[in-house]
Parts: structure tokens; C-alpha cells; sequence
């Protein structure tokens, strides 16, 4: 058993080693990255600048991972046929011609991000293959000359480190006896192998920790290293291997386009369906000053649950608050998704059926946000409040680009303010919310997302409905209507204004399918004291992103830039309601319902035969072609 203690200790010992060799080569090629695009980088703050190093690390330790994680498996075949100590040996050279790889690759990344603007991924290769004189296109010879020898001395140099510290790290595997000559290999019984074997599966197992960025329920994405407002300290913090590898996985679902109609069809087909008329109905009190703007987005609050759009009564306070303000009863989700519903109400902007735009913040940064066009209306003060893990589903790379000046998030609540599995129950994030408000400067703009509705739809109440689904809206619901009560004893509450809306629908208890209404209908309620009107209801159809253009314009915020977005407000006989599920796309309008499925190429369902069924398609290659071009 000595040998097997041995052995594992040289294991430990061989991961350690290389850990440190592979954060001190990383943290290199930030201060290089730093360097090289110094322009940006004397805007930093030191937060910033510090930010980036210890939000990188993740993304650091999960390159690691990866490697360690090969190492294993070939130490765990090959300590079978030669040793552990040879294996460990052989996985230093392996690890270090990847470290000498890095070392000349990362600078000339660090280059092409000066020029570029953004990381290397998939389409820059493809454009460096072409024509690899970009990587170093502005440099003169002798640089070049001068790159090339340093970054091969130091390549050796590390490369010869890690073999030395792998040697290192094996030596203290062999044992050693007096009494025999014999091999590492021909002392070992298989019974002591078999057990070596166990304990390497066991800690190549392990590594699966750091590549996903740890415990938590949300895998490591890039959105994970978005932790300040600025973009540049944002993208100091990515890991430029770990982004190309990132972006190597999506790089399929990326490529996807639809080729309904020809481009001049679709540009044509595409400016009738957002043409609207300038007059639209006013629904804020003329008072001269700027309302407070509060968006909750329900998770999973569908037509299933609420009464008034043919569903069960789970939902008493949403049923009661519609007749204080605006409702709409033909509104559906963008999308199937929290990340796809996020994004649509932040940015007016739908997603793909089979991709997020969300997962590429190299793309989501183009977008406009309406927390940008608040704050450059004098909406300074802004809040966004999340009680679960703000990395999830790159959330975070959105709340950031957004601009919001003050993010609250699951580590901001005590243990026994948390639930199961996503994080902090509604009542006390309805009640962080309220705290928030009443301490803001007004004109204020906040965000808040709730969670408790999702599954597995545990909540701290005495249940109510059996549907474990309907219980959980019951409790969510329950928790608003206490906010509102409370909202309306506030200085502040005759001048907010409340978008209530949902993330997306859901499929309920009877477990629909994409073809029926109640998988997308969601509730979309304007109120609070800044109305001028109330129990008025907007039979006009629309989806999340058409929040965008219906609260700016009321705001008299110029809204142009949300292409996808049309003012529900405006009297309009073409209104229509797009979604979209992996792989097809809903149409509605007032006379039709259609759905189609794209790997089928055809319709699967289509109220009228007569159907004008061009204008969907036309939809979706527009969202497709957004894509491609930012």
C-alpha cells in the first residue's frame, strides 16, 4: 500500500505543479494583453484591472482542467503497460508543447484583438487561414524576428519546466528497496494496479469541477467573465483559449441560416410587416415629470395559470392588478427559453430557433438596451435583481452590457433566505426590491426577474393547488400582490410605472405542445400610480420584444434602433405575434394561427388554407441574417 500512496502523492503532486505553471502563463498573457492594447487599458480602474484577473481564473483553472483531465485517462490506460511514473513523465512533455503552443499564440491574440476589437474565435480563424499575414500585418520585420526568438526561449524555457516538474513528481512514485533491483512495474501485483486505476478515474472525475467553473448549477460560459461596465475589463477577464474553444462548440449552431426568399423579397416583405402609423393611445399621467420604470419578468407565468387568458385561477393578484392599468390578452413569448425571453424584453430582439444570440456577448454588446436609452434620458439610478446565479445562461454578460449600476444576486441573501435548487425565494427578493426603491433617486429604472415558479416549483407555503406547477405561480403570484400593497403606501409609487410580463410560457399540466395557444400566451400588464387610465384591455398582438418600442414611445424615447420591435399601443389591424421553438416558428395574427417546422419544411399547424404563410419565414430570415451581421 506504501507504493500506492507513492504513487497517488506523485499524482497530486504532478496536478499542482502544472496548476500553477498553467495560472502563472495565463496571468502572463494578461498583463501582455494589457499591454499590447494599452490604450484601453489606462481607462481601468483598479477594481477592474483586479476584477479581470480573479474572474479569469475560472476560465483559467477550467484550461487546466481540461489537460489534467487527458493527463488521467492516459495515466490511468498507461500505468497498465509502463508505470505511473513514465506515464507522468510522458504527460509533462505532452503538457508543455501545449504551454509552448499558448506562448506563441497569445500574443498574436492580444494583437488581433487590438485590431479587431474582440476576441479570436471560429470565423477569425477562418480568416487568419486565408490570410495569415493579418495576425501580424502592422508589425515590422525586426518585431517579428524579436517575437518569434522570444516567444520560442520562453516556450522552452516553460516547456522544459513542466517536464522537469512532471520528472519531479514521478520520481517520488518509484519505490525504493534494498533488498530488490526490480522495476516500478514488475513490483507492482494487479490488484495494486486495479486500485491506482480507481483512484485516477476517481480524480480525473474530479476535473469536471473546474471546466465547468465549479459546484453550481450554471456550466461555465463567457458571460461568467462579464463582472464590470466595461467591456474592455470584461474581455480582459475571458480566457482567449477557453473563448475559441467556446466558440468552436457553437460554431455549427452558428452557421445556420433560412433562405425563404431572396434578400431584396425579404428587406421589402419585412419594412411592411414593422410599418406602423406615429399616433398611439397614452397611457401616462401628463405630469411633467419622468415616471419610475419597474419591469418584473415572471419565470414561467403562462395563460395556464391566469384565469383571464383561459387558464386556471392560480393567479388572484395578476387577475386583480389587470384592472388597475393596461392588459393585453394576445400577447405571447418570443421564445422557449429564460435567456431568449431576458433578452427580448432588455433588448426588443428575438432569438434563433436552435441558437441564443445571449451565448455570444461579442454580439449581444451591438444590441440596444433600454436600460441604455433610460440612463441617456436622465434615468441614472438602475437596478437589476436576480436571486439566483447571475452567471447562469449568460445573464450576467447582458446585465452588464446593459449598464445597470447596481446588481443584486443570490450572494446577497442568507442561507435560509435560499431555496432547494435555484436560489433565493420570491418573498425576499419582492422585499429587497421594495427596500431598493425606497432608497433610489427617481427618475429610477429597475429589472427583476423571480424564480421561484421554476421547476422543481418548491415553495416555502402550505400547498395550495396540486399541481405542483400552479402551486408555485399560486406563491409567486401571492408574493406580488403583497409587494403591491406595500408599493402603495410609497412617496414614490404615484409616479412608477410596472411592466408585468413573463420570461416564456410553458408547457403546464396538461403538457401542450408547440402548436397550442397556451405554450407561448403570457401575461403583459402595464401598472401602477403613473397611469392615467385603468382596466383597459389592448387586444393587439405582440410579443416580448415589442416591449421596447410600446414603453419608450410612451416615454417619447426615440425607439428606431429596436428593429424588431412594433408599439402595441398604436390602433393596428396588421398587429401579428412571432415565436419560436427548437426547430420552428409560430405566426399569429387576428385571422390565423400557424406554426411550422422547419426540419419538415412544412406547416404542422394552419387555421386557414388561404393563409398568407410568407410573412413568418420572412420574420425568421430577418432574425437570421441580424445574426450574421454583428
Amino acid at each position: 500500500m506504501k507504493q500506492i500512496l507513492r504513487e497517488t502523492q506523485a499524482v497530486i503532486l504532478f496536478m499542482v505543479s502544472l496548476l500553477i505553471l498553467w495560472l502563472l502563463i495565463f496571468a502572463s498573457q494578461r498583463v501582455v494583453f494589457l499591454a499590447i492594447n494599452s490604450v484601453k487599458a489606462v481607462d481601468l480602474s483598479f477594481g477592474d484591472m483586479v476584477g479581470a484577473f480573479w474572474h479569469g481564473g475560472l476560465f483559467d483553472m477550467s484550461i487546466w482542467g481540461y489537460c489534467m483531465i487527458l493527463s488521467l485517462v492516459a495515466v490511468l490506460i498507461g500505468q497498465w503497460f509502463c508505470g505511473v511514473g513514465k506515464m507522468l513523465k510522458a504527460m509533462g512533455v505532452f503538457n508543455g508543447l501545449l504551454m509552448g503552443v499558448c506562448i506563441f499564440l497569445l500574443p498574436a491574440e492580444a494583437m488581433v484583438y487590438k485590431a479587431w476589437g474582440h476576441h479570436a474565435d471560429v470565423e477569425s480563424l477562418s480568416m487568419v487561414a486565408d490570410s495569415p499575414e493579418l495576425i501580424l500585418a502592422s508589425a515590422e520585420t525586426w518585431f517579428e524576428i524579436v517575437y518569434f526568438i522570444v516567444c520560442g526561449l520562453i516556450a522552452i524555457i516553460i516547456g522544459t519546466l513542466a517536464y522537469r516538474l512532471s520528472c519531479f513528481a514521478a520520481s517520488t512514485s518509484i519505490a525504493k528497496s534494498k533488498n530488490s533491483a526490480k522495476t516500478e512495474t514488475n513490483k507492482r501485483s494487479y490488484a495494486l494496479k486495479g486500485i491506482m486505476t480507481g483512484l485516477v478515474a476517481i480524480m480525473a472525475g474530479l476535473m469536471i469541477i473546474p471546466i465547468r467553473g465549479g459546484l453550481g448549477l450554471a456550466p461555465l460560459n463567457t458571460g461568467m467573465a462579464y463582472f464590470s461596465q466595461s467591456q474592455f475589463a470584461n474581455h480582459t477577464a475571458v480566457n482567449p483559449i477557453w473563448n475559441f474553444i467556446y466558440s468552436a462548440k457553437r460554431a455549427k449552431k452558428s452557421e445556420v441560416r433560412y433562405n425563404f426568399v431572396t434578400t431584396d423579397q425579404m428587406d421589402d416583405v419585412f419594412e411592411q410587416m414593422m410599418a406602423q402609423p406615429d399616433e398611439f393611445a397614452k397611457i401616462l399621467k401628463d405630469n411633467g415629470s419622468k415616471p419610475n420604470v419597474v419591469v418584473i419578468l415572471l419565470e414561467s407565468f403562462s395563460a395556464h395559470g391566469i384565469e383571464y387568458l383561459g387558464g386556471y385561477n392560480a393567479t388572484p393578484s395578476i387577475d386583480s392588478l389587470r384592472h388597475t392599468g393596461v392588459y393585453f390578452n394576445n400577447f405571447f413569448a418570443s421564445s422557449d427559453r429564460s435567456g431568449k425571453g431576458l433578452l427580448a424584453v432588455m433588448c426588443g430582439h428575438p432569438s434563433l430557433p436552435t441558437l441564443r444570440i445571449i451565448q455570444y456577448p461579442q454580439k449581444t454588446q451591438k444590441l440596444p438596451f433600454v436600460a441604455q436609452k433610460l440612463r441617456a434620458n436622465g434615468y441614472e439610478s438602475q437596478t437589476f435583481i436576480y436571486g439566483g446565479d447571475i452567471g447562469f445562461n449568460n445573464f450576467n454578460s447582458l446585465v452588464n452590457q446593459a449598464g445597470f449600476d447596481n446588481v443584486i444576486t443570490e450572494n446577497d441573501f442568507s442561507s435560509d433566505q435560499m431555496g432547494d435548487k435555484w436560489g433565493a425565494h420570491d418573498q425576499y427578493t419582492f422585499d429587497r426590491l421594495l427596500e431598493t426603491m425606497d432608497k433610489q433617486k427617481e427618475p429610477f429604472f429597475d429589472f427583476y426577474f423571480t424564480l421561484s415558479s421554476h421547476e422543481p416549483y418548491t415553495v416555502p407555503m402550505e400547498k395550495e393547488i396540486d399541481d405542483e406547477y400552479l402551486n408555485s405561480m399560486r406563491y409567486t403570484d401571492k408574493c406580488l400582490g403583497d409587494f403591491m400593497q406595500k408599493a402603495k403606501t410609497r412617496s414614490w409609487w404615484n409616479n412608477t410605472l410596472f411592466v408585468l410580463v413573463a420570461d416564456h410560457g410553458h408547457v403546464g399540466p396538461d403538457n401542450v405542445d408547440n402548436t397550442h395557444r397556451k405554450r407561448f400566451n403570457i401575461p403583459l400588464i402595464f401598472t401602477g400610480g403613473a397611469l392615467a387610465v385603468s382596466d383597459s384591455m389592448v387586444t393587439n398582438y405582440g410579443t416580448q420584444t415589442d416591449i421596447a418600442c410600446t414603453l419608450l414611445s410612451q416615454l417619447n424615447i426615440d425607439s428606431k434602433d429596436f428593429v424588431f420591435s412594433r408599439n402595441l399601443m398604436v390602433k393596428d389591424t396588421a398587429s401579428f405575434a412571432f415565436f419560436d421553438f427548437t426547430d420552428g416558428f409560430g405566426y399569429v395574427t387576428p385571422n390565423n394561427y400557424q406554426v411550422y417546422d422547419n426540419p419538415m419544411h412544412q406547416f404542422i399547424r394552419l387555421d386557414k388554407a388561404e393563409a398568407d404563410t410568407i410573412k413568418g419565414m420572412v420574420y425568421l430570415q430577418k432574425i437570421a441574417e441580424d445574426f450574421h451581421s454583428r
